[in-house]
């Protein structure tokens, strides 16, 4: 794996470039059967083009294929629940080893196939091989991955063996049994001769949930087809606020608001708190190649609206302030922590839902699990960096006056004092905590709504109050995630990000600027969102 990690950093760090150029190169290395040549830490790979490339979809058709072969091939077989973290597992007899991989390997024989060169691989060390030329190896396996290799037309992303099919191979015990060759969450072993059944694929694909599962069934053991305690089938949405603040009528609006408050901070109502670089078409598309369980996306906005976003598709609603804020009086508003404190009045917001900032950004395939407990508790992720002691009202940082008003808050409630912030990752909230928040603290909800720009009383509520109070109120517990931050506006983000865009390694991370960037710094933002996240979402026009 080091061996791996290092080679795709020597690969990336001969120079990132843009993703017009990299398609130029691929195009002059075409294959028979409409592939193309990539290169991946493994080696150079044949590969299909594919404009919808993302994980859930090589899933999706890595999974169909093997079943799809296995049946026209008469090869007994069943969809298997994987384990956490695990791709899609598909059971055979081992009786039927030999001729399930020769299925395989011959709807895999040439370019123009109807699957196209399939690879199999058989262990974590090993590389990924050729299913035809790697036969003679696979006597004896317990199981193998099976994968085909998929590409974007900007051939940024590459989507190989980690997204494939596992074929497992389940000997006997006696007459009537068929054992399972490795742990599974579900059982130890099957009955030989047992009927299959019918599953809805939210059992069989980690990136499917119950709430988004569509007509996909899969032959499968009824002992898989029973829901685990560990099972999260609850709807899960996604809420953004987002501005545009080169928008003429928003800018007026603000101008008009700022002489009216007079002299305020630049970390109370900068400019650059309201830039837009087309971050949040890009925030989207990370979720839609990362979480595609989301149910709903919410985007609200001060009358505005981006104008690539399809406002008719069935997953995306925009939302105005007016439609959520108890008192529409005090609009407009500028600041956001007066915003966060009204979206859980959005209609028809699901009960549980993750907050981002259109700077968040998933960087790989994330199972709902990261966020949320299958008993609806959340996850938050504290940060290293603490609040400072002192006092709100001197304090020149509108976040961190934020942090200490919500620390009275909770220390007069519990005794206990929050002492770090939060990672600027998705916030896993819960509709009914906002609600009972906003009862319990009405005057520091009001007053925090009231306020246009960001005031040293504010309570910051989604991105650390919810968390501490549902923590300290047995709701919420701390989780992991691999995450990173990056800073704009100094010099040292260009190399950070072709690390990223190389390993693709992090859950999440934000793209944040402290300072105002140049247009070159702006430009490497767009080149490096445009190379990780090639795969239009299905709401952009």
């Amino acid at each position: 794996m080091r061996k791996a990690v290092r080679r795709a950093r020597r690969i990336y760090h001969r120079g990132v470039r843009p993703a017009r150029r990299l398609l130029l190169g691929l195009r002059s290395r075409r294959l028979p059967g409409g592939l193309v040549l990539v290169r991946t830490p493994e080696g150079m790979r044949p590969a299909r083009v594919r404009e919808d490339a993302c994980p859930l979809q090589a899933m999706r058709e890595n999974l169909d294929l093997v079943c799809a072969v296995l049946e026209r091939a008469d090869v007994p077989y069943f969809c298997v629940r994987p384990l956490a973290g695990q791709p899609p597992a598909v059971g055979v007899p081992a009786v039927h080893r030999s001729r399930a991989l020769a299925a395989l390997a011959e709807a895999a024989g040439t370019a123009s196939g109807d699957a196209g060169p399939l690879y199999v691989g058989t262990g974590p060390e090993k590389p990924a091989r050729l299913l035809r030329r790697a036969l003679p190896e696979l006597r004896t396996a317990t199981a193998v991955r099976v994968a085909g290799y998929f590409v974007s037309p900007s051939g940024t992303l590459v989507l190989g063996p980690e997204y494939g099919c596992d074929l497992e191979f389940w000997p006997s015990e006696g007459p009537n049994l068929l054992v399972a060759p490795r742990p599974n969450p579900t059982t130890r072993t099957l009955p030989a001769d047992e009927p299959p059944v019918e599953g809805t694929e939210d059992l069989f694909n980690p990136l499917v949930s119950p709430a988004r599962r569509g007509p996909r069934r899969y032959r499968t053991r009824r002992e898989f087809t029973v829901r685990h305690v560990d099972d999260i089938d609850f709807p899960i949405d996604a809420v953004y606020t987002w501005v545009d603040g080169s928008d003429p009528a928003w800018r007026a609006r603000r101008d008009a608001a700022l002489a009216e408050a007079g002299r305020l901070t630049e970390l109370a109502a900068g400019a650059a708190r309201f830039t837009s670089r087309d971050e949040l078409r890009y925030s989207l598309r990370s979720l839609h190649m990362c979480a595609p369980w989301i149910r709903h996306v919410w985007i609200v906005t001060d009358g505005q609206c981006p104008e690539w976003l399809d406002t008719d598709h069935p997953d995306v609603t925009v939302v105005d302030h007016k439609e959520i804020f108890t008192d529409p009086s005090v609009l407009p508003v500028f600041n956001s922590h007066a915003i966060e404190t009204q979206l859980h009045h959005i209609d028809g917001l699901s009960e549980h839902f993750l907050y981002l900032n259109d700077d968040f950004f998933l960087g790989r395939p994330l199972p709902p699990s990261t966020f949320f407990e299958a008993n609806g508790i959340t996850r938050f992720f504290p940060s290293a960096v603490p609040v400072p002691f002192g006092s709100p009202e001197t304090e020149e940082s509108p976040v961190h006056a934020a942090g200490m008003n919500n620390r009275r808050l909770l220390e007069e409630l519990t005794g206990r004092t929050l002492t770090l912030k939060m990672r600027h990752a998705p916030y896993a909230l819960r509709r009914s905590l906002l609600a009972e928040l906003e009862e319990r603290y009405a005057a520091e909800f009001r007053a925090t709504a009231s306020h246009r720009f960001r005031d040293c009383t504010d309570i910051s509520v989604v991105s650390s109050l919810a968390h501490y109070y549902a923590y300290l109120t047995g709701r919420a517990v701390p989780g992991t995630i691999e995450y990173t931050y990056v800073d704009l506006a100094l010099h040292r983000a260009r190399r950070k990000m072709r690390n990223m865009l190389a390993l693709r390694q992090h859950d999440t991370f934000c793209l944040n600027d402290t300072a105002p960037t140049t247009p070159e710094q702006d430009a490497l933002l767009h080149s490096f969102l445009e190379a990780y996240f090639p795969t239009r979402a299905p709401w952009e026009r």
